[in-house]
């Protein structure tokens, strides 16, 4: 058997974690893991969660849609002007002795209605970047767990490769033992030397991937490079799973399905901006006329009416109806689809947990007693080396297959606890980016 990490159970509870990480606010100092300190899943999505480059985005983008908020409350600015009337014309109105200046200041007369709606589509745009950043964290969340899990599988498959190595030179020492005694010919040498090199091939395939997965993993929390000395945890310790019933409840409260109703209540605020604008603003505009001629000044007053004759704005209140509509149609859609995939998933985890379960309890343990048994007979003279290769290519085949299986166990277990994710609590430094 391969050697193993100190166990250390995977904990894949992504709304655990999130809660975890907001708990501690988002205006805190960012925090990566300790260089040549094991990394637990823990520390990982701690790291990815406070400093992960992607959810940076949200914080210009909540103060932008903020300052829009500020715009949508502001009243129409009033309008100043001067007109000059009755000059450069013919007769008494040649030059400017017939003159009239009016110095006016204008007004749009708009009604409360209209600018609260304004305001009601801006805090909605507010909500929905907030929504979008729990989102944002929920993946960053569950990308970050699929690839510690990446790692720790590597490492698993590298210490696989390892004891397989080390077991072609224990094959190679007993085939020249029998070749210089003259038992064997140098053929059965030459195959063992084979079996050797290509098993010491796989060691540098895992090595390098394992370099790879890291890097991938770093690159979570912004680092350029992996400081850690290795990913602990034992993937064999599978975590049970909710019950179907539990989950679906769950799915149909995530924030997945929440932003839907953001995005409902957001569509409504726009039509109901569309309907207050079906109507222009009335404009009421002042000012002083002066009389060139006399001297004289007087008060000038006009009220202008809109006259929603042709355009009642008709065409963008369906508009706004339609996209309401539309909501509610993708928002059922996605509901179905996500049922199918939560089903598919859960029935992936099963089968995973069963051959993980099978091939530890039973075919393994088998494997490894043929492989004792051929490796005794073969250094006897009893069994031939590829008897001797055939075992250890089953036995090395099914602890792969376990460690495989193990890990895709919880890879569909950190995919399912993405969908049925809830929300974190609603608290302003944890629901939203830092400015």
């Amino acid at each position: 058997m391969y050697p193993r990490s100190r166990p250390r159970k995977v904990a894949l509870s992504l709304l655990v974690m999130l809660v975890a990480a907001t708990a501690a606010g988002f205006a805190q100092a960012a925090t990566t893991p300790q260089p040549g300190a094991a990394l637990t899943m823990r520390a990982a999505l701690q790291a990815a969660l406070n400093s992960n480059p992607a959810l940076d985005a949200f914080a210009p983008q909540r103060s932008a849609a903020e300052a829009l908020t500020l715009q949508a409350g502001l009243k129409p600015n009033p309008e100043i002007g001067i007109d000059v009337e009755n000059f450069a014309g013919s007769g008494d109105y040649k030059a400017a002795d017939s003159m009239e200046a009016t110095l006016r200041l204008a007004l749009a007369l708009e009604g409360s209605e209209k600018r609260r709606a304004r305001v009601a589509v801006a805090r909605d745009g507010i909500v929905r970047i907030d929504t979008d950043y729990t989102l944002a964290r929920l993946d960053v969340a569950a990308d970050t767990a699929r690839r510690f899990i990446d790692v720790v599988e590597s490492q698993q498959q590298l210490q696989l490769a390892q004891h397989s190595a080390d077991i072609a030179e224990s094959v190679y020492a007993m085939a020249d033992r029998r070749v210089r005694a003259g038992a064997a010919s140098d053929l059965e040498r030459q195959r063992a030397a084979i079996g050797r090199e290509r098993a010491l091939l796989e060691v540098e395939h895992y090595e390098h991937l394992l370099l790879t997965q890291r890097r991938w993993l770093a690159a979570q929390w912004g680092a350029d490079s992996a400081e850690f000395s290795q990913a602990e945890a034992n993937l064999l310790e599978l975590p049970s799973l909710p019950e179907p019933e539990q989950l679906l409840a769950q799915l149909s409260s995530s924030p997945d399905y929440a932003r839907y109703d953001i995005e409902r209540r957001l569509r409504e605020s726009e039509l109901a901006l569309a309907r207050a604008q079906a109507s222009g603003n009335p404009v009421l505009s002042t000012g002083v006329r002066r009389f060139e001629r006399s001297n004289d000044v007087g008060l000038v007053a006009t009220l202008l009416f809109p006259l929603p004759w042709s355009d009642r704005n008709q065409g963008r209140i369906a508009a706004a109806a339609a996209q309401r509509d539309l909501v509610e149609v993708q928002q059922r859609g996605a509901l179905i689809h996500a049922k199918a995939a939560l089903y598919d998933l859960t029935q992936e985890l099963r089968h995973a947990r069963t051959l993980v379960e099978t091939l530890g309890q039973t075919l393994i343990p088998r494997a490894d007693a043929a492989l004792k048994a051929t490796l005794r007979g073969y250094n006897e003279g009893r069994y031939s080396q590829l008897d001797v290769l055939d075992a250890r290519t089953t036995a090395l085949e099914l602890e792969r297959e376990r460690v495989t299986n193990a890990a895709d166990y919880h890879r569909f277990l950190a995919a399912i606890e993405r969908m049925t994710a809830l929300a974190p609590p609603d608290d302003a430094t944890a629901a939203s980016p830092a400015p």
